[in-house]
């Protein structure tokens, strides 16, 4: 599938349930790989919590990728540089939606002046992390009621 028509924009309150449906089909359907039951059904269910999840969204400048079929994926910064997300539909993993999107985050902490960018992240998003120059500063392990997640902390610097 040529992803040639690809379209980046920014996220609106009314993507909200779209994005909300995309983040927990994808969880579902990679999670199981590398996650426990437990963990793959509490990290899905972040997406039926309304509130916390549109917050997730608008709090951050949350890019989305999108083309004639819909939303692709989407990946947010915070303007201290927090990169709050990356998720791309799991039937277009390793497409260049990840790397479109992270060149996406990085052009605008250029163009924002932010030196400094952060991150947690899962297993899965460790990889698109690394490949543009992020690297693991440390790990912990997070306890969300009672199920545990290891996360990679990385952090990339300057330009």
């Amino acid at each position: 599938m040529a992803l040639t028509n690809m379209d980046i924009r920014i996220a609106e309150e009314l993507d909200i349930p779209a994005l909300a449906q995309l983040y927990q089909s994808t969880v579902l359907a990679i999670a199981p790989e590398r996650y426990s039951p437990e963990q793959t059904q509490l990290w899905a269910a972040f997406a039926s919590d309304r509130d916390a999840f549109k917050q997730f969204i608008l709090a951050a400048t949350t890019f989305i990728a999108t083309d004639e079929t819909g939303i692709l994926g989407f990946a947010g910064i915070a303007e201290e540089g927090h990169v709050t997300s990356t998720y791309v539909r799991s039937d277009l993993i390793r497409q260049g939606i990840g790397s479109t999107l992270m060149e996406k985050i990085l052009e605008y902490a250029q163009m924002h002046k932010i030196e400094r960018l952060y991150a947690e992240a899962s297993e899965f998003s460790l990889g698109l992390f690394q490949k543009f120059g992020f690297y693991i500063y440390d790990t912990e392990i997070v306890d969300r009621q009672g199920v545990k997640f290891k996360r990679y902390l990385v952090e990339r610097s300057g330009h």
